[in-house]
């Protein structure tokens, strides 16, 4: 059994397109090795539905 190493994953503020309402809205997201995804268990500010299966649209950078 091969014991893969402990990957870090960091919480950052994002921009998430919501499927309900159709808009974007700023939720928490995880940053890991595939990419960023929204964390579970968030709802939308606008329509309170879940925002789980959001798409994760910009993630803010430092220049």
């Amino acid at each position: 059994m091969i014991l893969k190493p402990k990957v870090e994953l960091k919480e950052e503020t994002a921009s998430v397109y919501c499927f309900m309402c159709t808009h974007t809205v700023e939720a928490t997201v995880v940053v890991g090795p595939k990419g960023p995804k929204v964390k579970a268990g968030q709802k939308c500010a606008r329509c309170h539905s879940s925002i789980d299966s959001g798409f994760v649209l910009r993630t803010p950078k430092a220049a």
